[in-house]
């Protein structure tokens, strides 16, 4: 029983394996692999892409941007708290919360958004308004108030609730008000963390957002159940352009991923194409073409070991800041037109 609730609950995604995009044309050709998405233009709120957007499914742990906006609504981030009793109960993902523990409201908000830790989140909503019930009647009116028309919570993590849904639209708009939170924007934009308790209890946080490891051009809060499959709310600004994105619905997040990396395309005004048209890794004498080009260019050091790594996308990335190419780590036709001139 333990492990099914375990499986129910897991929020973060734990692998990125996109690297290339198969070829798509302009942005009104785009199509997208999640059963439900919307993008928003960031300027003028407009829908540049739809896709059952009105659809009501499970949200996943895309529900904490709710939680947080209500709970930095109500509470100061530099206030210190008491965790309430009962938390410890609510399953993975957590931070491993105790009845009477102190700490940082800010650190809570960090917990539930970097790590989707569900205690935080729980206990956000208790210190908030007293009680889960209580608490989510200030998640809906919230919603309400922020365009997300037809979406309705009853708890604040996202545990699954038959009760509870929103739209691909509706996560659209809820990033877009998110983003509104400086202290939100900054948590969605760290990797990784170290928060402490009063006490001192020491306790580390790595973002369940795998993009980070990719790109800094797309931020969000992810989310899975085995009823919402995967589901992500989030911000991509590249060129001075924004777009918001609600997906939810994702059979395999590496469908979700590679959605993501479409989308990031999308303010250059039109996809580039791929070397590699397959949504994967590129293979492993293609990897050693890149890492010849790249350690001619003096950006890779060593014999070429054809293992796209840290080390290899970190060379990409450098190499693009120096060619003034947006550094994202991602081999496409702009890429690999400055990288020929070195084989």
């Amino acid at each position: 029983m333990k492990k099914t609730i375990f499986n129910l609950s897991i929020a973060c995604l734990v692998s990125v394996s996109v690297i290339f995009l198969p070829p798509l044309a302009e942005a009104g050709s785009l199509s997208l692999l999640a059963p439900s998405a919307v993008l928003l233009d960031g300027h003028n709120q407009q829908i540049i892409y739809a896709k059952s957007p009105h659809t009501k499914r499970a949200p996943a742990s895309t529900t904490k941007l709710v939680t947080v906006m209500v709970a930095l609504d109500h509470l100061s981030l530099d206030k210190i708290v008491q965790i309430p009793a009962g938390v410890q109960n609510i399953p993975p993902s957590k931070m491993g919360l105790y009845a009477g523990e102190r700490f940082y409201v800010g650190d809570l908000v960090k917990a539930a958004l970097i790590k989707s830790a569900n205690d935080a989140a729980e206990a956000l909503a208790i210190l908030t308004a007293g009680s889960r019930p209580a608490f989510a009647q200030l998640m809906n009116q919230k919603a309400r108030s922020i365009g997300a028309k037809n979406s309705y919570y009853v708890n604040p993590s996202g545990l699954p609730d038959s009760r509870q849904y929103s739209t691909a639209y509706d996560l659209a708009r809820i990033i877009m008000a998110a983003s509104r939170y400086p202290f939100i924007v900054s948590a969605l934009k760290t990797r990784s963390a170290v928060i402490y308790s009063r006490g001192g209890r020491r306790v580390p946080l790595n973002n369940c957002n795998k993009m980070l490891w990719r790109t800094d051009e797309v931020i969000g809060k992810t989310g899975w159940t085995r009823t919402a499959r995967h589901c992500f709310a989030g911000r991509v600004q590249s060129n001075g352009e924004v777009i918001f994105v609600g997906l939810m619905g994702s059979q395999k997040r590496q469908n979700l991923w590679s959605d993501l990396l479409r989308v990031a395309a999308i303010p250059s005004g039109r996809m580039p194409k791929p070397i590699v048209s397959a949504p994967n890794m590129p293979s492993r004498q293609q990897t050693i073409k890149i890492q010849k080009a790249l350690g001619r260019a003096g950006y890779f050091k060593g014999k070429p070991t054809g293992f796209y790594g840290k080390r290899t996308l970190a060379a990409v990335r450098n190499f693009q800041k120096a060619k003034g190419i947006p550094a994202n780590g991602l081999v496409r036709s702009d890429t690999w037109k400055k990288l020929k001139a070195y084989l």
